[in-house]
């Protein structure tokens, strides 16, 4: 643990370092010990700046290194690391993206990447700030169950390629989409609005009104009645012709999305 917690100390200052310009083979020759598990993670982060085709403004810099470190606090003080199912390399990456590649062309191609794909945990890792950057509990499950029906469609593509590993790992993550859609529309029932990271004043808006929550409320339940029965059908049609090692996770899937999409059609009643 405390090893872990001294390298991610490195890792941090070093990635500092890259982004103002320093090279990686400096940051490796002022950490030796740890050039070895170091060089392949600062590369990461290079990789993502050369490919920026655009350059945020300073501002937005700063306020996102200030997000994720606040994310980050809050994760540890709770004992529930932000990124804990994230390799360490997608941590690196994460960080990268959201402070150079916001607005960028390789977030837009990451957006429909698959699983098997390079940019995939460029899609993962979008997808966490736009989360923690949407202002609203509704909205929030909103995107949630946008999320999961990103995941459903991962596990179909994953099971058509005989895959069972990532499988059951879109699978989880399905489960943990489906889990935070339901907690979500719970605390808006109750008034709450919890959030992953603040946003910035001029972020927030206005709440909306009675009738406009009632009106995001419908909408969520169509939306999830109908992936409920969509998702559940195609999910099982792929079961009949998926290889016989991949049927025991799908199987699982099948599960987790039906009790998942039932809890959160509930929720909302």
């Amino acid at each position: 643990m405390k090893r872990d917690k001294e390298f991610n100390n490195i890792l941090n200052e070093c990635l500092e370092r890259l982004l103002e310009g320093e090279a990686i083979e400096q940051c490796l020759r002022r950490y030796p010990e740890q050039a070895n598990e170091l060089k392949p993670l600062l590369q990461t982060a290079l990789v993502a700046r050369r490919v920026s085709v655009i350059q945020p403004r300073a501002d937005f810099k700063a306020r996102a290194r200030y997000q994720f470190r606040s994310a980050l606090r809050e994760a540890a003080t709770k004992k529930r690391p932000f990124f804990s199912w994230f390799p360490r390399w997608a941590t690196v990456a994460t960080i990268a993206l959201v402070l150079l590649l916001a607005g960028s062309g390789t977030v837009a191609a990451a957006g429909s990447s698959m699983p098997d794909s390079p940019l995939y945990p460029v899609k993962l890792a979008t997808e966490e700030v736009r989360l923690a950057l949407t202002p609203s509990p509704i909205d929030k499950a909103s995107f949630c169950a946008e999320l999961a029906d990103h995941r459903v469609a991962e596990i179909i593509y994953m099971a058509n390629k005989g895959d069972t590993q990532q499988v059951e790992l879109i699978t989880r993550r399905l489960d943990e989409r489906l889990a935070t859609l339901v907690v979500l529309v719970l605390d808006q029932e109750k008034g709450e609005a919890p959030m992953l990271m603040a946003p910035a004043p001029e972020e927030a808006g206005f709440s909306k009104g009675g009738n406009a929550r009632a009106d995001d409320q419908a909408g969520l339940r169509m939306t999830l009645e109908y992936n409920a029965v969509n998702n559940t059908a195609t999910l099982n049609a792929v079961l009949e012709k998926a290889p016989e090692s991949v049927k025991p996770a799908l199987l699982e899937a099948i599960a987790i999305a039906e009790a998942g999409y039932q809890k959160a059609l509930e929720a909302l009643d």
